[in-house]
């Protein structure tokens, strides 16, 4: 028995060892360069969803959303941020059966001086969900969470970004 047990022990030493010698890391660590201390994001609206999601994931990993121009050591400008669905499948009723929603975000960075960081950067996500016309209800829930679980996505994807560019 005692064997099994440092057996197992010794399994899991190797498996953690090997997976930090391989790069990886929790999903929340992010290491932004110091030029991204103090953000500001222009050409959206900073009650946006997105836009909120955004702020948290700066906020924990370090830096701060400032309102000022001053204040800020880099520009997040958002060219486009913004997403719609679109029918995919029509029933042989001609009721629709399924749909594709889509979210694309479209940004740059620029350093306070207005030299470029980070280029446009664009992301494009796509989900689909099945359509039942007797629940309603349901559907326009699972739709809301689909597009909640899609901005966390490009967050994330756009934090990636950013970090790439403290390397």
């Amino acid at each position: 028995m005692r064997y099994s047990v440092n057996k197992k022990i010794f399994l899991m030493l190797i498996m953690f060892v090997s997976m930090s010698a391989c790069g990886f890391h929790l999903r929340g660590d992010v290491k932004l360069a110091t030029q991204l201390n103090q953000v500001i994001f222009q050409g959206a609206d900073i009650y946006d969803p997105l836009v909120r999601e955004w702020t948290r994931s700066l906020t924990t990993a370090g830096s701060t959303v400032v309102e000022d121009m001053q204040d800020a050591t880099a520009i997040i400008h958002i060219q486009k941020n913004g997403g719609d669905r679109r029918v995919l499948s029509v029933g042989s009723d001609g009721k629709v059966r399924e749909y594709e929603l889509y979210q694309t975000l479209d940004f740059s960075v620029r350093d306070a001086g207005g030299r470029e960081l980070l280029g446009v950067q664009t992301l494009m996500l796509t989900r689909t969900y099945l359509f039942d016309s007797n629940d309603v209800l349901g559907k326009a829930g699972e739709e809301e969470s689909l597009r909640r679980d899609m901005r966390r996505d490009l967050v994330r994807l756009a934090m990636l970004r950013l970090e790439a560019l403290g390397r």
